[in-house]
């Protein structure tokens, strides 16, 4: 008997069925598998063993001397990782305790995201720390960070969760009155709105060629500056899953669309030095399957 690779298990899983059913008919009926699949399965199996393990006639299945061995010692396997899931599924049931998070303002969507975390682990605590400065995750005894921008620190491991590009947004009767700009080089002819603290250098880069910007006003929220782009006031630059239901109802229009800002990560953050706990592991695997699951960024993709 040679074994070329792994054995695939999701064949011996095929193999252990028909030996149970005693045959390949019933074993397809029960377990709701087509015949084909379960035939060329065990025939994959045996070729990549080197051996037979059934007998077939026209009535009956057999197991051979090998395939008597391979089935005790697989049905045992299989029954075993069985008793796994069961246990990682009453595990997830019994999840107690309170998980420390950074997250940016004005990811507004996350807190849906949260809430449905809650629903589905209700003895997980959330302490949620919301700020604009880049934490220290040990310092600040952050579990896990939801974190915009490139990894910097080699203290912290970083699952990516999408990419995505602000856009440049004004209403129409902002448009209307003021016109639209044609380059960038013309945004200073506009009022302009731009998040930040320091309205003396502001820069907005478009195409990897950089501006120098003359906000009217400067925010370090971006809700307001929606809330002013949505009053008419100015020009300004967004992110996507904040400006694109307006963008969709009519309320904004993109600007500049053939000029490019920046490309950021959007990334769910947490300490090298800290053991990643089952409630970390837990909130980070639902997170990433919520934004896959519910497609909040098939649309920037």
């Amino acid at each position: 008997m040679t074994l070329t690779n792994e054995i695939n298990l999701n064949s011996l899983r095929m193999f252990v069925l028909v030996v149970k059913h005693a045959g390949f008919s019933e074993a397809s009926r029960k377990e709701n598998i087509p015949v084909a699949t379960l035939s060329r399965r065990i025939a994959e199996l045996e070729k990549q063993m080197d051996t037979r393990l059934l007998q077939r006639s026209t009535r009956l299945i057999k197991t051979t001397k090998e395939g008597d061995i391979l089935f005790d010692a697989a049905a045992r396997a299989l029954d075993e990782i069985k008793i796994g899931e069961l246990a990682l599924s009453d595990l997830d049931k019994k999840l107690k305790g309170t998980l420390r998070l950074s997250i940016p303002r004005d990811v507004n969507f996350w807190w849906e995201l949260l809430q449905a975390f809650q629903a589905s682990y209700p003895n997980i605590k959330l302490d949620i720390f919301t700020t604009e400065r880049r934490v220290d995750l040990i310092a600040d005894g952050i579990d896990v960070a939801l974190r915009i921008g490139e990894l910097k620190s080699q203290t912290a491991i970083a699952r990516k969760i999408a990419d995505y590009r602000h856009l440049v947004v004004a209403s129409p009767t902002y448009i209307e009155k003021h016109g639209v700009p044609l380059s960038p080089s013309q945004l200073n002819d506009f009022p302009i709105g731009s998040w930040g603290n320091n309205p003396e250098q502001v820069t907005w880069i478009f195409s990897d060629k950089p501006y120098e910007i003359t906000p009217k006003v400067t925010i370090n929220d971006y809700s307001h500056l929606l809330a002013l782009t949505l009053a008419d006031n100015i020009i300004t630059e967004l992110p996507p899953l904040l400006a694109q239901p307006y963008i969709d109802s009519g309320s904004l229009i993109h600007l500049l669309p053939d000029w490019k800002l920046p490309k950021l990560s959007l990334n769910l953050v947490y300490p090298t030095r800290k053991h990643l706990s089952p409630l970390s592991r837990t909130y980070i695997d639902f997170a990433l399957n919520y934004c896959k699951q519910n497609q909040i960024f098939a649309a920037l993709s």
